[in-house]
């Protein structure tokens, strides 16, 4: 007769259950084996192997969530083949297949380096076992960009390993891109369990607006610095302006001075050397104030010319930057000065 699917259902799972149930008393055995422990202080030791046991209790009960964290702690105080044979063990149980691999891959080249075969070869076993189960991820760049750098899930990985399937735990992964001058890009997969592959293509990072946002008006080498510069030059203008009004009225005045002393010097128009040296010495401050008059209003007029050029927006920005400067003239009988540039 034959038997009831149901029944043989049965059978398997209560098989299955029988197999783990060995696996794990064997790792537990293997576990509290005397074996090599890094140099670490009593408490460290106490501390590994305390979390160590609880780690192994949480597991008799079907909690391999709350027990990796145990293992973990216990390998990072007192590494040893044991604790991360359970640690692997764990890992694969909650169906992360690429750190289990991973662990039991350090299991079996510590109790290699330590001289434990049985331990080595109970993790390359382990190994070997899950290798085909192995879910993989690909990422490719596309054009990369100078200074790129991608990040799975935070953690940054090496240029040296793009266009590689590498072993990755099945579920949700980030993948990130940045580069210096680049907007950055980032996708969201989904990694199933049982050997499967995934690729990720990183696009061409499109380039920051700032990169290429034209400089606004009055930014040094742009066009709209040319009113500014004008502008500039039109108060230079004005001041120089200013100072040769001013050094006209003083000579100016000084001249009128002397005109006024050598008059009693020069009676019928005969002057005395006194009176004399007066007229000469008046002829000589009138031609500077005349001169500083000259100037000084050439100058003045300019800086007006120029402010107004500089309220009006530039339309070729492809010429030089308009400039300008001033020029003294001297004639017979006084002076001025006179505007050149390029508009």
């Amino acid at each position: 007769m034959r038997t009831p699917r149901s029944t043989t259902a049965s059978g398997r799972r209560a098989k299955a259950s029988r197999r783990l149930g060995a696996t794990l008393a064997l790792v537990a055995t293997v576990a509290l084996a005397p074996g090599f422990a890094a140099a670490q202080g009593g408490d460290s030791k106490a501390i590994a192997e305390a979390a160590f046991l609880r780690g192994r209790e949480l597991m008799d009960q079907g909690k391999p969530a709350e027990a990796c964290p145990k293992f973990e702690e216990s390998v990072r105080l007192d590494p040893s083949v044991g604790a991360l044979l359970n640690l692997a063990l764990c890992n694969e149980q909650l169906g992360r297949t690429a750190t289990a691999w991973a662990r039991y891959k350090e299991a079996a080249n510590l109790a290699r380096a330590t001289g434990q075969t049985d331990r080595q070869k109970i993790a390359e076993e382990f190994a070997d076992k899950l290798a085909p189960k192995l879910s993989r991820l690909r990422i490719d760049a596309d054009r990369p960009a100078a200074g790129l750098v991608i990040k799975r899930n935070g953690e940054v990985l090496g240029a040296a390993l793009l266009g590689d399937p590498i072993p990755i735990d099945p579920g949700e992964h980030t993948i990130e891109a940045n580069a210096p001058g680049f907007l950055p890009w980032s996708t969201t997969i989904v990694v199933g369990k049982d050997a499967d592959q995934k690729t990720v293509s990183v696009p061409a990072l499109a380039p920051e607006p700032s990169a290429t946002k034209p400089v606004e008006n009055g930014a040094p080498g742009d066009a709209g610095s040319r009113p500014n510069g004008l502008r500039t030059a039109a108060f230079v203008a004005g001041g120089l302006g200013i100072v040769g009004l001013g050094v006209g009225a003083v000579f100016g005045g000084l001249a009128s001075s002397d005109v006024g002393k050598a008059d009693p010097l020069c009676p019928g128009k005969k002057c005395s050397a006194e009176g004399f040296a007066l007229v000469e010495n008046a002829q000589t401050k009138a031609l500077v104030s005349t001169i500083g008059f000259g100037v000084g209003a050439a100058a003045l007029g300019a800086g007006v010319v120029l402010f107004l050029v500089s309220r009006a927006p530039a339309k070729d920005t492809s010429a030089d930057a308009p400039h300008a400067w001033l020029v003294p003239t001297f004639g017979p009988n006084g002076g001025g000065a006179s505007l050149l540039g390029v508009f």
